[in-house]
């Protein structure tokens, strides 16, 4: 009974290993990730150093990242999922350009601004 309980634990501590490193995730994840300064080169042209739209922004319809409705609706996977996929012809994908760590990274620094 030991050998079975032994060897259960041990297959799925492999099983879990394996789909982690098929899967492309990173164990250290975001942690890993200068967030602050992944927006600061990517985000602050449309989204403002501080949260608020900058007039080409504006001009957009970029989002008010410091409004406290806003940031209390917005879940983070509505966030991640703008950010992969942007809006035609108002903000590009960026899917394509930043790794998944880093869009998830970039939450942080979204959710600072409704701190303010």
């Amino acid at each position: 009974m030991y050998r079975t309980g032994f060897f259960a634990g041990v297959s799925l501590a492999v099983m879990a290993g394996v789909v982690t490193y098929f899967s492309g995730t990173s164990i250290s994840g975001a942690a890993d990730v200068d967030a602050t300064k992944v927006y600061m080169t990517h985000c602050k042209t449309c989204h403002g150093e501080n949260g608020h739209p900058t007039d080409l922004g504006t001009g957009l319809g970029a989002r008010e990242f410091a409004n406290a409705e806003w940031q209390a609706k917005t879940t983070d996977e509505q966030i991640i999922k703008q950010i992969n996929n942007g809006t035609p012809e108002k903000m590009m994908p960026f899917k394509e350009k930043l790794t998944q760590d880093e869009i998830k990274a970039l939450v942080s620094v979204i959710r600072s601004f409704g701190k303010k």
